[in-house]
């Protein structure tokens, strides 16, 4: 569990050291160093057994399928092409923000008013533990993000197969667990066996509520926050089974900096589901006990929250103002999870749709863990697996899980143009299920190997063995799908250029610096991706944009929907070359573009609004390939 809880505590703390002194390598290594004297203060626990450390290498190589989803594929033409998830990984900007200039709170990268620094209201944190690798070793963003993306990735495999440990101490427990946790959905399944059409009468579409692997590939920040809501638990139950006063201050704190990191990582699965369910986790710690010590439990928990709030302060504050002016009304609303799709009528999608997503929905989408996971729940519960020091995090933990299966199911977030808050919040159930089904699927095993005796037991265990596996098996084509998607990219029309855009964005940090704010075309290159965004700018810029496109503004910028509209018009107008003299001086008066990036690719190229402009000098110029322009000092 060690890697999840040293991220989960590391990076809020120094995320505090770095609001007073800025971001450096001493901040980071200071902060490490701090934190490990602390944890050294702890007691060793003993799950009684050797884990099989060849488990976490498995966890390594799972890692390996979200990673490889970041990283860019060399096609034999020259051409790059890129996965999917790569469209969420183009906050990959505000890691080089943080890492360039190390200060924080960073400025925001996607837009300023007029051209000043701004500040960021997106839940920034696992952004600023990437920078803090970024920094370390000198890489830039994409690799930062890329290897923060695998390490999130082992972390919550680990932190799996240890809860699976715990619960059956035994050499196959964190396997199972592992395994259980890579399978991902039934659907490819379904639609072989009854044509694809009739799943999608049947079901909605597939969404962002998918597998562990999935999730870690698309938002691994939101995985992140998750392990870090699985080990605030961890460490309340900790705390309730008795420690001295010094101990218990550690703890406390501890507890408050991973609740600090699940909320820094992600506003809705460590701000509003762990709100709920780490509440209720919290609550039957409390009392599941003896009354001795409750009280002083509660207390301690308190002084824990409020360290977590100090932590989350500033960000919580910056998100609140955004979310004011971004206008738009209640950001969370109490809406079941649509479910059914539009084969059923929708009288009866309106009065189903809550009970298909405890029958339907959840079985197909996490096969391998929900059946089997409830049954190692019922197992620890029933005392036939684990004894008295595995019923105590079990309790919490299933309050914790079952918690956040039901925020999904009744709350969504409008806030974005996703339902984020219904798509992330399964991910602490997801952690817990996948460890209580590894070590429900161990105890099988063991159950089973048990043929000589023609028992009840015996009989019990080859079914709940050879059903449990049979779910994983049926869930291993979805991920076998993601990780041939991961690897190999999907080519299109932009790659080839898309290969010489390196040599593009150094032309653009000779002529401008870090501080100063570009205008680019946010359609440019579109096809690199399903949905139009500008990567080209997000991935290997390292430099701040006057307006990064509609999709970056909405994370990251506190505009209203009106003024993501202008501005995504009057940026359509200039580089499609129907931009008028009026156009260009808002970008420069208004919005503060210090520079413009025009290419080949643009309408902008053949006519050019910026030739004849005053307001700006042409600075650089690739033949046929770029010109860069800077803002005139003359004409202000």
């Amino acid at each position: 569990m060690a890697p999840a809880l040293g991220w989960a505590t590391q990076t809020p703390a120094a995320l505090a050291v770095a609001h007073l002194f800025g971001l450096s390598p001493v901040v980071i290594i200071g902060s490490t160093a701090l934190l490990s004297l602390c944890a050294l203060a702890l007691p060793r626990a003993s799950a009684g057994g050797r884990f099989p450390l060849l488990a976490l290498v498995v966890a390594g190589l799972l890692a390996l399928v979200p990673m490889l989803g970041v990283l860019p594929k060399m096609m034999p033409d020259g051409a790059i092409a890129l996965a999917s998830p790569i469209y969420d990984h183009a906050k990959i900007i505000l890691i080089d923000e943080i890492a360039q200039n190390g200060t924080v709170p960073p400025a925001n990268p996607v837009f300023g008013a007029g051209g000043a620094a701004g500040t960021v209201a997106y839940y920034y944190l696992w952004h600023f533990g990437a920078a803090e690798l970024a920094l370390l070793s000198g890489a830039h963003g994409w690799a930062a993000d890329a290897a923060a993306t695998w390490f999130t990735g082992f972390a919550a495999l680990a932190l799996v197969a240890g809860l699976a440990f715990r619960l059956r101490p035994g050499s196959s427990a964190p396997f199972l667990s592992l395994l259980a946790a890579s399978a991902g959905s039934l659907r490819p399944v379904l639609a072989a066996l009854f044509g694809g059409a009739r799943v999608d009468l049947a079901l909605e579409p597939a969404s962002g509520l998918a597998g562990l692997l999935y999730q870690t590939s698309w938002s691994p920040h939101h995985v992140a926050s998750a392990t870090a809501c699985v080990i605030a638990v961890l460490l309340m139950a900790r705390l309730r089974a008795g420690s001295g006063a010094g101990q218990g201050a550690v703890l406390a704190a501890m507890i408050g900096l991973t609740a600090a990191a699940a909320f820094g990582s992600s506003l809705w699965v460590g701000g509003v589901t762990f709100a709920l369910a780490g509440t209720a986790a919290a609550l039957v710690v409390a009392f599941s006990g003896p009354t001795k010590g409750r009280l002083r439990f509660l207390a301690t928990l308190a002084g824990a929250a409020l360290v977590a709030l100090a932590l989350v302060a500033p960000l919580l504050m910056a998100q609140i103002h955004a979310a004011a002016t971004r206008g738009g009304g209640t950001p969370v609303q109490l809406t079941p999870l649509p479910v059914l799709g539009p084969g059923w009528p929708d009288a009866a999608r309106a009065v189903l749709d809550p009970l298909a997503y405890w029958l339907v929905l959840l079985p197909v989408e996490f096969p391998g863990i929900v059946f089997a996971g409830v049954a190692g729940l019922a197992l620890v519960f029933a005392g036939r697996m684990g004894g008295r020091a595995a019923r105590q995090i079990a309790h919490p933990l299933a309050a914790l899980a079952v918690a956040a299966l039901a925020v999904s199911a009744t709350l969504q977030s409008t806030a974005g143009e996703n339902n984020d808050l219904g798509w992330r919040a399964v991910l602490p159930a997801v952690l817990v299920l996948a460890a209580f089904a590894g070590a429900a699927l161990a105890e099988a095993l063991s159950m089973a190997l048990l043929w000589a005796m023609q028992t009840r037991r015996a009989r019990e265990g080859r079914v709940l063995l050879a059903a449990g596996l049979a779910l994983v098996a049926l869930g291993l084509p979805d991920t076998i799908a993601l990780g041939h998607r991961n690897i190999t990219g999907e080519p299109s029309a932009d790659g080839r250029v898309f290969a010489g855009d390196p040599a593009l964005w150094r032309a653009v940090r000779r002529a401008v610096g870090p501080e100063v704010r570009i205008a680019s075309n946010p359609a440019r290159l579109e096809k690199l991706t399903p949905w139009p965004i500008n990567l080209s700018w997000a991935l290997l810029s390292r430099r701040r944009s006057c307006f990064g496109g509609q999709e970056m503004a909405l994370a990251f910028a506190p505009l209203s929907a009106s003024e993501r509209v202008d501005a995504a018009m009057l940026f359509d107008r200039v580089f499609a070359g129907t931009g008028t003299a009026e156009d260009v001086a808002t970008l420069r008066r208004t919005l503060g573009c210090g520079a413009i990036v025009v290419t080949a690719q643009d309408g902008a190229w053949s006519a050019d609004p910026f030739a004849l402009s005053p307001l700006y000098r042409l600075a650089e110029e690739e033949d046929g390939r770029w010109r860069i322009y800077v803002a005139s000092t003359v004409a202000r």
